[in-house]
């Protein structure tokens, strides 16, 4: 008889305690569930989804960096950087294509640049392939969004868009380097006496400025985004690992069990 006693409490303990789990799982559902979702008392069945995911992927910040990389390779392309005008120089537009490679003698010969003015130029080319680089991985990041510790921080704190924004406005004050240089030296080589002599930006120089304007709004597009605190990441994994780890239990066991009385007591 005390055989059975020991037994059958327990028997109430294990029923107690499986039923203690089940309320603090549906409390912490009822604390992390978006709103719409089922009732608390409705366990998650095999193969459902009832946790919140938090996706790390941004495409509101991810539209303005692709923008930002197109502006990028548009103006590395573009031979158009800076405009010409009065000097005896007969190219009217001058860019980083001229001094990528091969240079052309009758460039130097007609004073159209310099030496100064044409390694100017190629940090400018240098740049833009640092920004390009910055901008792609900041892209690839909001895409994809990994869940690697260092590569979530990266993208979160949009250091890749950051840095792009760098480059770019690095990339706009060695333009207005260059060009006060072949200014310059067109005023020391002028066509005609009085003639009036300016150099102007081209259409590479204003890409490379809206690349830096759209990598700004996929900066701020990251910041202000709302996160999940730390303290509720680490309850959504447990929640997540709660609802993953395989069960013993049938499905409606936890609610039988909280209407099956308690065995009767043998004395």
């Amino acid at each position: 008889m005390q055989i059975h006693g020991s037994s059958a409490a327990i028997r109430t303990v294990a029923g107690a305690s499986v039923t203690a789990n089940s309320a603090r799982r549906r409390a912490f559902k009822s604390m992390y569930a978006p709103p719409g979702t089922a009732a608390p008392g409705n366990r998650r069945r095999r193969g459902g989804t009832a946790l919140p995911k938090q996706p790390e992927r941004s495409l509101a910040s991810a539209l303005p960096g692709a923008l930002s990389i197109t502006a990028l390779c548009t103006a590395l392309a573009e031979p158009a950087w800076l405009r010409v005008h009065g000097g005896t120089c007969p190219r009217q537009e001058l860019g980083v294509a001229d001094v990528l490679g091969y240079i052309d003698d009758k460039l130097i010969a007609d004073y159209c640049i310099n030496s100064q003015s044409i390694l100017l130029l190629r940090v400018i080319a240098a740049f833009c392939f640092l920004g390009i680089l910055c901008s792609l991985t900041a892209f690839l990041l909001d895409v994809f969004g990994p869940k690697h510790p260092a590569l979530k921080i990266t993208r979160r704190y949009a250091f890749a868009h950051i840095l792009t924004v760098l480059q770019c406005a690095t990339v706009i004050g060695f333009c207005y380097w260059a060009s006060e240089l072949i200014l310059s030296l067109q005023q020391q080589h002028k066509k005609y006496h009085g003639s009036l002599i300016y150099v102007t930006f081209a259409i590479s120089f204003y890409l490379v400025a809206g690349a830096g304007g759209a990598s700004i709004l996929a900066t701020a597009a990251n910041l202000l985004r709302h996160y999940p605190t730390e303290e509720e990441e680490q309850a959504l994994e447990l929640l997540s690992e709660m609802e993953e780890s395989s069960e013993t239990y049938p499905v409606d066991y936890d609610i039988a069990n909280q209407f099956q009385p308690p065995p009767a007591y043998t004395p």
